[in-house]
């Protein structure tokens, strides 16, 4: 696997919040036997406490690691923290008897990152937060194991965990396969990796009880290469509203002031389908 540097496309927004994001994990992430994250975060600047929340790099068998990172989506920005959800692979050598074996996973982690404006600073990463879960796994419904085995959808490792636990809202899985009938797109995440409450806020996210999930890409083309002049986009969240979604947040706003969709800088690079329970799906008109 080549690690690569993860290039800013045209349709970033604020790309140098995303740049420090992912250079901390593309430092972090690749080290050869004998090193390690923390060696590796060390030597490109990084203060032991933040490079320590990187541990999770670094399993205890790892004898070596490359990263690349697949895509970065925002979760907030602010004057001056952001939270980025970075999906990357890793390569992992680990001993054997023979010789050392390679295994790939895919993760998503929640980035946070800060700056100082008055003082003139860039964007540095604060902290990863921890990896959390949606519990122990229950029997799987019907639309879980079709959303799981359905070819028109590309499931990210972690939203392929998170469904697999049995806990996702079944209304959403509908609404994933009921999309999938009309488009072919690639699902970012769900839980596992995705920030726990709305940014800044500390209200609980959908995301955070398995009632939400974010697609990255649609019918071959990802959300951020041309956000505001790709009908498809527009196309799917209408879609994702008749189908029942009650919010829908992208680059499209097909209704202003009304509830249901919404769009801003942060939901420029993927589309976000939720259900609230109680609540209308999202208005058309």
């Amino acid at each position: 696997m080549n690690p690569g540097r993860w290039i800013p496309t045209d349709g970033e927004v604020m790309p140098e919040i995303k740049r420090a994001a992912t250079s901390f994990l593309e430092a972090g992430g690749s080290w050869s036997e004998g090193g390690g994250v923390l060696d590796s975060l060390r030597t490109a600047g990084v203060s032991l406490e933040v490079a320590a929340t990187a541990a999770l790099l670094q399993p205890d068998d790892a004898l070596a690691s490359t990263l690349r990172v697949v895509y970065p989506q925002y979760a907030g920005i602010g004057p001056e923290s952001a939270a980025v959800i970075v999906l990357f692979d890793q390569l992992l050598q680990r001993p054997t008897l023979a010789q050392p074996a390679e295994t790939t996973r895919q993760m998503a982690l929640d980035i946070r990152l800060k700056r100082d404006i008055a003082a003139g600073a860039a964007w540095t990463v604060e902290k990863i937060n921890p990896l959390t879960s949606l519990g122990s796994p229950v029997p799987l419904t019907a639309a879980a194991s079709s959303v799981l085995s359905n070819p028109r959808i590309t499931l990210s490792e972690p939203a392929r965990l998170d469904i697999g636990t049995g806990r996702i809202n079944n209304n959403v899985l509908q609404i994933m396969l009921g999309l999938a009938d009309r488009f072919a797109y690639a699902v970012q995440v769900m839980h596992t990796g995705h920030i726990q409450t709305v940014f800044p806020h500390p209200r609980l996210s959908n995301h955070a009880v398995g009632r939400a999930v974010d697609i990255r890409e649609i019918n071959g083309r990802r959300v951020v290469d041309d956000p505001y002049n790709n009908p498809t986009i527009s196309e799917f969240v209408t879609e994702a509203a008749l189908l029942g979604a009650t919010e829908v947040g992208g680059p499209t706003d097909l209704n202003g002031d009304r509830p249901g969709f919404f769009t801003d800088d942060v939901h420029s690079d993927h589309v976000h389908v939720g259900i609230t329970p109680g609540d209308a799906p999202a208005h058309l008109r």
